[in-house]
């Protein structure tokens, strides 16, 4: 009798211990850092996923926002269509839609992208539509976001630029 009690109770006990196990082995996976799960609370996402900080080549004669190649592939051509995404390698360039989000009023400037530096820059009234009427100066940090509904880019001032004293 006393065997038959013993082993119910490493029956009672193995499933238990087996638990155990498992439970260490996936707390030793999960907090593996490789493993690519992140455990970073995030409370706010920056809706401006392009931003710009101006340069004098951006605020010059040529009137036109330079772009880098590696920001407008992620963040601009996937939500253009593919016809307008496919115009933009072309010499008319793609005409987008600019929604100025402080003053309430539309654009349209043409995106393309410049075949000598691989870069894509915003021309057409860049210069007399932002520049000038939004008194933008080197170092002004300027930023879009894409509205699904308007199939248009916001356009923001998202901080000015020092003024020297």
């Amino acid at each position: 009798m006393n065997n038959v009690g013993d082993e119910s109770q490493k029956k009672r006990k193995s499933p238990s211990s087996e638990a155990s196990t498992s439970r260490t082995s996936r707390r030793r996976l999960c907090s593996n850092k490789n493993e690519g799960v992140s455990t970073t609370l995030r409370l706010y996402d920056d809706p401006w996923k392009i931003k710009k900080m101006l340069t004098a080549s951006d605020l010059g004669i040529l009137s036109r926002l330079l772009l880098s190649a590696d920001l407008v592939t992620k963040q601009i051509l996937p939500v253009l269509g593919a016809d307008q995404a496919r115009a933009t390698d072309t010499e008319e360039g793609s005409q987008v839609k600019i929604w100025d989000m402080d003053t309430k009023s539309m654009h349209q400037l043409v995106l393309k992208r410049w075949s000598s530096s691989k870069s894509y820059v915003l021309i057409g009234k860049w210069n007399q539509d932002f520049v000038r009427r939004r008194e933008l100066k080197k170092g002004d940090e300027v930023g879009f976001q894409w509205n699904p509904y308007y199939y248009a880019f916001n356009f923001c001032v998202l901080k000015r630029a020092m003024l020297p004293n």
